[in-house]
């Protein structure tokens, strides 16, 4: 059996993967655009002071009435106000399955090896999967991107001009420009590095064999991008199976089809077109449009993600990608938000937090 899980699902995977558990659940794993990173893990407590500010946003009273009472109201609110809610869930820690809020990080994803009944595992990720993050920002009111996220790196990073350097991201840029950079550096940390963690991991493992893929084909039915420059989060596990084969222009076929074909041979066989991939010696399957390549450890060094790991490494060792993932780019998308704004400001000194007032509204 292959188990198959694409951001969520994905992460889910991970869990599972990596919680210790002596009857097998499956053979073989495929993981999409996800890992327990993407947890936002949250306390019982935590959990019961945001269920009851968003009670609030609904209308619903919560002022000397019981827990019992507020959640039957928020049940019979309208369908529409709750989706207006726009609030996603998050695991609850500590629990079954996390055991603590460390679980989630790509820490603890590099230093726990995977159950000893799993024989193979593929991770990948797409090249623009930061296109959920940018989905999000586009919705939020505040502007001059580019100088909030330097001023935060600034305020977090040791080198933060050498991140900058990295993805180009200037003070000057306009904001949409601004966005698409900064969602390339979710991206390449929060995914790619992130499967990168695990498979950190997995050489730990005496049995389980590791595949490093890259999904990189443009996404064509874009509608917030460009279509068809930007492999964009889900657009790897819809492409997979099929709904719009029927609507692919004619120089997507060939692509599609060796992605397609390269899963369900390993699903079949657990064979894959690609060595397995090593902390010593990485190797990297990409797939393309025009097909596929396999890259290999002096290949991938030169390439943006790659680079971004080594400085994720300089800034904080086995911590590095947590610190660059947790301390600045989830603190720059939360604090997008007006209700977590004042957080950036606390950062900063009183001189310059009229000018980013403006910024944050």
């Amino acid at each position: 059996m292959t188990a198959i899980g694409q951001s969520a699902g994905a992460a889910s995977l991970s869990l599972h993967n990596a919680r210790a558990r002596s009857k097998p659940l499956y053979q073989k794993a495929i993981i999409l655009s996800g890992s327990t990173t993407v947890l936002v893990t949250m306390t019982p407590e935590e959990h019961q002071k945001e269920f009851l500010y968003q009670a609030e946003k609904l209308g619903v009273k919560i002022c000397d009435r019981s827990m019992k009472d507020i959640a039957i109201e928020v049940i019979n609110a309208p369908l529409d106000a709750i989706r207006k809610l726009e609030y996603c869930g998050a695991p609850c820690s500590p629990s079954e399955l996390i055991a603590d809020a460390n679980w989630a990080t790509m820490r603890h994803a590099r230093c726990t090896r995977p159950n000893d009944w799993l024989e193979s595992h593929i991770l990948c990720s797409s090249t623009y999967d930061g296109s959920i993050s940018h989905l999000v920002a586009k919705g939020q009111e505040r502007t001059q991107l580019a100088k909030v996220f330097t001023a935060i790196c600034r305020a977090r990073l040791k080198d933060p001009q050498s991140l900058q350097r990295i993805y180009q991201i200037s003070e000057d840029d306009e904001d949409d420009v601004a966005l698409e950079k900064i969602c390339q550096v979710v991206t390449d940390i929060g995914y790619y590095g992130a499967a990168f963690s695990s498979l950190l991991a997995a050489a730990m493992s005496v049995k389980a064999t590791s595949y490093h893929v890259l999904f990189d084909i443009g996404n064509p039915f874009s509608t917030l991008l460009e279509k068809g420059r930007f492999a964009t989060h889900t657009w790897d596990i819809v492409s997979l199976l099929g709904a719009y084969d029927n609507q692919l222009p004619q120089d997507y076929q060939y692509g599609i089809l060796e992605w397609r074909q390269a899963i369900l041979t390993y699903c079949h066989t657990g064979n894959f077109p690609c060595i397995t991939s090593r902390p010593r010696y990485k190797s990297l399957l990409v797939f393309r449009k025009t097909g596929v390549e396999c890259l290999n450890q002096e290949q991938l060094a030169q390439t943006q993600p790659e680079r971004a790991l080594q400085f994720a490494e300089r800034e904080g060792g086995e911590y590095g990608l947590d610190l660059l993932w947790e301390n600045v780019l989830r603190f720059f998308l939360k604090t997008g938000n007006p209700r977590y704004s004042h957080e950036a400001l606390a950062l900063f000194p009183e001189d310059s937090r009229q000018e980013l007032t403006g910024v944050n509204g």
